[in-house]
């Protein structure tokens, strides 16, 4: 027998599997070759797994043998990032329980028809230390889709889902400063075009060499979703939602070596830390697909994936993931097994309209599994060119994005930006954290409620409700200071202890605008406001890792 075990990680602690059974859930998705993927239960004080259950168990031995199988994990991480990992999530989850999960997944390398891989799969999941099998196919799934001259007009006024309601009021985000910064994405599709004019910036990459085999337009739907997330904001086309990331990297399904879904998701997470962002701009043939009707469900409906989502947003990862273009009911009892996983901690995003009703569009998947929903139409981005095609140059294209394609980023615009903002302030925002702002503070959804998308962002309440979660968990240490006279009517003062001489005083209005602001302002020192119309306004003031906000009235 040839054993190909390529394992690194290092294993310190014991897990055994609490989990409900996850067992005779694989299926043969389609007559095209497959791979199988084996989960195993993780002993204790073992660095093998594998090999752990083949010298311990001599059936197991004896069938793998009798097959010739060829295993290898399929993480293939240096043991100091799997321990990182593991210790985040202790910090952020108090657990590494789902980290330590992905030692016992494994990938089975042959060459084996699909009628034997299925006959294989079902005779491993009798052996009690296979948590599941799993089939997975190696036919890429299509995505959830759906300046240089000549001079490209300026779209920034046709992206209204950056505006207020129906929009997420991402310009209030802007207002306050907030653009993304220190924040890094990845997203797991098929790649993106890193000449369009949008995307020419050295933050854009894509983190392997994208297949030709690749239709063209599934290159675009990478294209569209960097767009809406981090477009260049200048004097032409569009503006990202948080277009000063640090990074955007895709992670393609489909590389020069083949095709892996499994091994573009594991390849995300190897290169992220708490604190990123990975989108998921995938869906899956959910329950009962047929090649004729994919019924797509969420990514992670597959077992590997869920696994894997699990683990990364256990250790601080935020992943933002389309819920599929299925019109799935995941509360029905077809999804039973998968609802019976519990959360993930990923957000799974569905398609809502455009239009204040944010109801949900009637090809979106559906169900208390969905968490928030991102505009499923009309969602102006960079790719395509059946918007424009300037010049008839493909870098110089623009879509209307649609689908739950064009939900996910929208919403991923938003986590983006509440991590940027609590970043600032030196706070690491759990994946918990993140959906528990979005959803209590986003626009409810409104017709069609018995089919749940979960509400819209709305930045401006999220924003603010931040800022009190921030200061009342003491994350943020409240500057101690009196502003005064208040109400004001041509001049202000504000005091503070000393400590707090290296600052930066801002005043916004009602409308997240930022109307003053200066830096080492003088203990007491009179503030001009007589050039402000009369009405409320905030008063915030930051000095290093410390900061208080205070209404102020002019008179």
């Amino acid at each position: 027998m040839k054993k190909k075990l390529l394992l690194v990680l290092f294993l310190a602690l014991s897990l055994k599997s609490n989990s409900q059974d996850r067992k005779g859930q694989f299926r043969l998705s389609n007559d095209d070759k497959h791979q199988l993927v084996i989960s195993f239960e993780i002993p204790d004080n073992q660095d093998n797994v594998f090999e752990y259950y083949y010298n311990q168990n001599q059936d197991f031995q004896n069938f793998v043998n009798s097959h010739s199988l060829q295993l290898e994990s399929a993480f293939q991480w240096d043991e100091d990032h799997f321990e990182t990992l593991k210790k985040d999530a202790i910090k952020y989850s108090n657990s590494h329980a789902a980290v330590l999960v992905l030692k016992g997944i494994y990938v089975v390398n042959n060459d084996i028809s699909n009628q034997d891989l299925y006959t294989i799969a079902t005779q491993l999941e009798t052996f009690k230390f296979v948590r599941y099998a799993e089939l997975n196919s190696l036919t890429p799934i299509a995505p959830p889709s759906v300046d240089i001259p000549p001079v490209t007009p300026n779209y920034l006024q046709q992206q209204t889902y950056i505006q207020a309601n129906p929009g997420v009021n991402m310009q209030y985000a802007w207002n306050q400063g907030v653009f993304g910064q220190g924040i890094r994405v990845r997203d797991v599709e098929y790649g993106m075009s890193l000449t369009h004019e949008e995307l020419t910036d050295s933050k854009f990459s894509n983190a392997n060499p994208i297949n030709t085999a690749v239709d063209p337009g599934w290159v675009d739907h990478g294209t569209a979703t960097a767009g809406v997330i981090a477009a260049h904001n200048g004097n032409y086309g569009i503006t990202g939602m948080q277009h000063g990331i640090s990074e955007f990297k895709v992670f393609p399904e489909y590389t020069t070596s083949g095709y892996s879904r499994l091994g573009a998701v594991v390849a995300a997470v190897n290169q992220s830390l708490a604190g990123d962002v990975i989108i998921y701009e995938m869906q899956t043939g959910g329950a009962g697909a047929t090649s004729d009707d994919p019924n797509y469900a969420p990514a992670e409906y597959v077992n590997s994936i869920w696994d894997i989502t699990h683990a990364a947003t256990s250790a601080g990862i935020h992943i933002v993931a389309a819920a599929g273009n299925g019109n799935q009911n995941l509360d029905s009892p077809a999804y039973q097994n998968y609802m019976n996983r519990g959360d993930s901690g990923a957000i799974i995003v569905g398609a809502g309209s455009s239009t204040i009703s944010h109801a949900r569009l009637s090809f979106s998947t559906y169900g208390q599994r969905v968490n928030l929903q991102g505009w499923g139409m009309n969602v102006l981005t960079s790719g395509y060119g059946d918007h424009a095609l300037l010049g008839n140059d493909p870098n110089q294209s623009y879509t209307q994005f649609n689908g739950t394609s064009s939900a996910t980023p929208v919403v991923a615009g938003c986590v983006i930006a509440l991590l940027s903002r609590a970043k600032a302030s030196n706070v690491t925002l759990t994946p918990t954290e993140v959906k528990n702002i979005l959803v209590t503070t986003g626009f409810t959804q409104g017709i069609n409620a018995n089919e749940p998308i979960g509400p819209l962002p709305n930045m401006q309440a999220a924003l603010l409700n931040l800022d009190n979660y921030l200061l009342s968990t003491n994350k943020v240490d409240a500057i101690p200071m009196n502003v005064y006279p208040n109400p004001a009517s041509n001049e202000l003062f504000v005091s503070f202890p000393d400590e707090f001489s290296s600052n930066e005083i801002t005043i916004f209005d009602t409308l997240g605008r930022q109307v003053f602001m200066m830096s080492n302002y003088e203990n007491n020192s009179s503030i001009d406001v007589s050039f402000l119309n009369s009405g409320m306004y905030i008063l915030k003031m930051k000095s290093n890792n410390a900061e208080q906000s205070k209404k102020i009235i002019i008179k």
